[in-house]
């Protein structure tokens, strides 16, 4: 059965299985690198959503050179679909490898972009990374080991079919009720909770997901945001990258009611719940649950800037292991 939409987490894993299992694998990917394109080294290490204080790389893989006098050297991988980049992504990768260079993890490195050929195109900011390798690329190098074993066929059509235009690209159907309903909830939030500072949004068909960040919320180190989820009742305001188990001693003193800490993926968050509620034509029913949900949510910026310096203290002090996978599951702490 083939997956229409693919995810660069989605090449993150497939990725990191072949350069943990495929030997062959590994060896021609250095040859499509600039630095180590005759490096006779193996693995040593694979990291998915490697992350620190200096921000996250999408897949570090670490090699051993051979002989007696090999060094370790680590080749950082960022994996675009058709997301564009982040500001002075390519920058920070760098930022990262020569922090660990000096922390001693590996003598050298090497900060690679994995993505569709097209993507490079015109790219100026596609080539700030020191090499360049083509989902089309590794998928004719995976077709090229077997092309009699149906699992490699699956894994090659994968990663290849990930380039083709359109192949994953998300599409928003656009929705007059939708519409209607968060023009509806766009002026109670500019009316009676400016400290949202709410923009204006075009939902896809039937959401009721949306995130809130006004401009003095952190974005880096860590990024912290108000997640709204209407359709399960839950407001978040997320820690990026941070540890519930960590966290929850040191902000549970000055947690107020109704609020508890949960998992949410790689993240931790301080959450209140809500009357869940539904896209409809903004009646005063359905706007009177949307409000109190745009209530708590602004309880939770006010209640961040309050304690703006014992939770950044708190998410400082508890940051995630780089190499753990949280997966999706989400788990309530207090």
């Amino acid at each position: 059965m083939a997956i229409d939409r693919k995810f660069e987490r989605d090449i993150d894993i497939l990725l990191a299985e072949e350069f943990s299992v495929s030997p062959c694998f590994s060896d021609w990917f250095l040859t499509r690198t600039s630095k180590f394109k005759t490096a006779k080294a193996q693995v040593a290490g694979v990291y998915v959503s490697k992350s620190g204080s200096l921000g996250e790389s999408d897949l570090v893989v670490l090699f051993d050179e051979a002989g007696e006098n090999g060094s370790r050297f680590a080749l950082l991988i960022e994996d675009k679909v058709n997301a564009p980049f982040m500001p002075d992504q390519a920058a920070r990768y760098r930022l990262r490898g020569e922090h660990e260079v000096q922390n001693g993890q590996y003598t050298d490195y090497e900060i690679v972009l994995c993505s569709p050929a097209a993507y490079c195109v015109d790219n100026a900011k596609a080539q700030l990374f020191d090499s360049r390798v083509s989902y089309e690329d590794i998928g004719n190098f995976l077709m090229s080991c077997n092309r009699d074993d149906p699992r490699t066929a699956y894994r090659s059509q994968f990663i290849s079919s990930a380039a083709k235009p359109g192949g994953s690209k998300w599409e928003q159907l656009q929705d007059d009720v939708t519409d209607r309903f968060w023009e509806a909830a766009y002026q109670i939030a500019t009316d009676e909770f400016p400290e949202l500072e709410m923009k204006k949004l075009r939902l896809t068909k039937g959401s009721t997901l949306i995130n809130f960040r006004p401009r003095e919320m952190p974005m880096y180190p860590r990024r912290y945001y108000i997640f709204l989820k209407g359709n399960i009742g839950l407001v978040d305001l997320t820690f990026s990258e941070v540890l519930p188990r960590l966290f929850l001693p040191l902000v549970k003193p000055i947690l107020k009611d109704g609020m508890k800490v949960v998992r949410t993926g790689r993240s931790t968050a301080i959450r209140l719940e809500v009357s869940p509620f539904i896209v409809a034509e903004p009646d005063e029913a359905v706007m009177d649950k949307v409000r109190l949900a745009l209530s708590a949510s602004a309880r939770l910026i006010r209640f961040y800037y309050e304690n703006r310096s014992m939770l950044d203290q708190a998410a400082a002090q508890s940051l995630a292991d780089p190499a753990q996978n949280y997966g999706a599951k989400t788990d309530g702490y207090s």
